[in-house]
């Protein structure tokens, strides 16, 4: 269902039950222990029906019903009851030659492929079973364990007396233990049942397993990297016409990924590298920002990624002081080097094109953060460390420690704002660099930001200039033709199974604080 979800085939919306969209979609399913509040769900098993409780196994979720477990649901297909069967790859494994010939995988790119490509034709992966105690009895159940496999396991001792995995002997499959298990596996003491299965499991369970709108269903957890971004997003909770919004704090963008995949955070506005790190971390796209002019001010479809190609670009340039002669494309080795932050599209990936990767004949580095220790004399690339730090000046009022060179607001030069400010260098005159590489939006009102604010005081567009690619300057405002690429837009994530909640709650929120402006 997790699948389905977030690919948007099954559209689920606040207050309505999963089995309720379930129902709908599918014309007739066998779901054993569904329950019978929708009919259509329990229509294809085959366990008895009976007036007596006790002897009423219909749409059980028990071996009583025909159609129970991925057996039976390949049993169910293999009858002729349906169209599809959802099982684990163990069912498909024991498929006989004739049934291999049958039946085919159905692929996530829409294409087919044989039983046996399971490994890279699946809807994804998920835990085994595990075997469970009260917490008072686990030492004496991890005994009991350890001489049973002893003497009972696959290379048991008493193998031929007992076999532990094996269930034929018995007449059934899959008794007490999946007959495919080859060995169970101690755990730690301190394991907890969500290391087992896994965040992503866990969460897709957590996702999943609402029914109705209660106030913990309909919260918004949205995640932020500094104090600033906490206020500005404590404003909009104040502000918005939607569900409600609650802020959570993280000390990175990396941190707001650990807190998402941990159900402790909803979503989060990610840089374009980092949102390729969240794609790894199986967390889904729901929104890309739109930049400049060309946007339009309301947008009925929220979901911009299908329109990212027609996106205007945004560019990344190299900023210098129109005083500072001495740089350009060609002499940025052993300057000093102002970044908006480790792995930025720009100012980290980008950049190695023309600077450590063009060094090795066009081939570009493994580690580019290590490679720019070494490219550059030092700078301020929050984040990172060693000399990329050396420039940076943290927080004011804040410990030194814990701000200078953060991978947030707290580090002062984070940011575009922020490799602005340390071109500038701090108002005192200290701490500053050759050149700020950062995106070109926003470059004006910043500029005019840090002049209004008294942090260049008298600065003005005209103090600064753009190297090119081909070694000339260019004026600020020429970044359409004086720029070293275009960079992707900003992406907003979150866990596949609450796309469509975050899509609602974006629409809701962008058309509320608009008409209110």
């Amino acid at each position: 269902m997790g699948f389905l979800l977030a690919r948007s085939n099954l559209m689920w919306v606040s207050g309505q039950p999963l089995s309720q969209v379930i129902s709908g979609y599918f014309n007739a399913s066998c779901i054993p222990g569904i329950g019978t509040t929708y009919p259509k769900l329990c229509a294809l098993c085959q366990g008895p029906k009976s007036y007596i409780w006790e002897k009423n196994h219909f749409c059980e979720a028990s071996p009583r019903e025909p159609f129970y477990g991925s057996e039976g649901a390949f049993r169910c297909l293999k009858l002729g009851l349906a169209d599809v069967a959802f099982v684990d790859h163990l069912t498909v494994m024991s498929a006989t030659d004739l049934e291999r010939e049958e039946y085919e995988l159905l692929c996530p790119d829409g294409s087919t492929a044989p039983l046996m490509a399971y490994s890279t034709c699946n809807l994804g992966n998920g835990p085994g079973h595990a075997v469970v105690t009260r917490r008072n009895l686990q030492k004496t159940a991890k005994k009991f364990i350890k001489v049973i496999q002893h003497l009972f396991g696959n290379s048991g001792k008493e193998k031929a007396r007992f076999d532990l995995f094996a269930s034929a002997p018995f007449r059934g499959r899959d008794l007490l233990f999946l007959d495919a298990t080859q060995h169970l596996q101690l755990l730690g003491e301190e394991t907890e049942i969500s290391q087992v299965l896994g965040l992503d499991y866990v969460t897709l369970l957590q996702g999943l397993g609402h029914e109705g709108s209660s106030l913990s269903n309909s919260l918004v957890r949205w995640c932020c990297i500094s104090d600033l971004e906490v206020r500005k997003c404590e404003e909009w909770a104040l502000n918005v016409r939607s569900d409600p919004l609650v802020c959570v704090q993280a000390d990175s963008m990396i941190g707001c990924l650990e807190l998402i995949k941990k159900n402790e955070a909803d979503a989060v506005t990610l840089d374009a590298t980092h949102a390729y790190f969240a794609e790894a971390c199986a967390l889904a796209p729901v929104a890309a920002e739109c930049y400049g002019e060309e946007c339009a001010s309301t947008r009925e479809e929220l979901d911009l990624l299908s329109h990212i190609g027609g996106l205007p670009p945004l560019y990344f340039v190299v900023l210098v002081r129109k005083a500072n002669q001495q740089v350009s494309r060609y002499s940025l080795r052993g300057k000093r080097s102002c970044h908006s932050h480790v792995y930025s599209p720009g100012g980290w990936l980008l950049l190695s094109q023309y600077t450590v990767g063009a060094l090795e004949n066009g081939s570009s580095t493994c580690n580019l953060t290590s490679a720019y220790q070494n490219f550059f004399w030092k700078g301020c690339m929050p984040g990172a460390n060693g000399n990329l730090c050396k420039v940076c000046i943290g927080q004011e009022g804040r410990v030194k420690a814990s701000s200078r060179c953060a991978a947030n607001h707290h580090e002062r030069y984070y940011g575009n704002l922020g490799a602005l400010r340390c071109l500038l260098g701090d108002p005192t005159g200290r701490s500053f660099g050759d050149v700020a590489l950062l995106e070109h939006h926003n470059l004006l009102q910043n500029i005019e930001y840090l002049n209004r604010s008294g942090w260049a005081t008298g600065c003005s567009p005209g103090d600064f200039g753009l190297l090119c690619p081909d070694g000339s300057r260019a004026p600020i405002t020429n970044w359409r033709t004086c720029n070293l690429g275009s960079v992707p837009p900003s992406v907003v994530v979150t866990r596949p199974v609450t796309v469509t909640k975050i899509q609602d709650f974006l629409a809701k929120s962008q058309v509320s604080l608009t008409a209110g402006a």
